[in-house]
């Protein structure tokens, strides 16, 4: 909805942002439940800025900002590696170059995504719209997976 209001300049812009920036706090209070505050802070910190530094580029590459673009780009994969390696710390089931590709491979479809919004492309938009979800559905289990491995005595 972010990359939306952003490429079509709608008025729902900040509702919409607001809502997106509560996804890190519900997916840090998952975490810490298992692995406690000081854990989930760092998380929730980590998603709050990869979806800032996202935000900031769809904004960079709409104004057709190339220099700007790049420096969010490589700002970008360098969070990612922060929260593979976040991750990787805290379970022995989250291999931290496994949880880098998936990231890499995150940003790659949601860029694809942007650039096709961005051109004008709707039908392409709609299709890699269609591949993040799966993506980040399949994100979602290898997490979950994760936490069920590391604490069997709880399930």
């Amino acid at each position: 909805m972010l990359l939306i209001s952003i490429a079509e300049d709608l008025k729902d812009l900040e509702a919409t942002q607001a809502r997106l920036l509560q996804n890190p706090k519900d997916i840090a209070n998952v975490f810490a439940r298992y692995y406690g505050s000081a854990v989930s802070n760092k998380i929730e910190q980590l998603l709050t800025e990869h979806l800032v530094i996202g935000k900031d580029l769809i904004v960079a590459l709409k104004n057709n900002n190339q220099a700007q673009a790049n420096a969010l780009n490589a700002k970008w994969y360098k969070n990612a590696d922060e929260m593979a390696e976040a991750f990787s710390s805290i379970n022995p089931f989250y291999p931290r170059e496994e949880i880098r590709r998936m990231l890499y491979e995150h940003l790659r479809l949601t860029t694809e995504e942007v650039k096709a919004i961005l051109k004008g492309d709707y039908v392409a938009d709609i299709n890699a719209y269609d591949m993040v979800q799966k993506e980040i559905l399949k994100m979602s289990q290898f997490f979950v997976d994760g936490i069920v491995q590391q604490f069997r005595n709880i399930f």
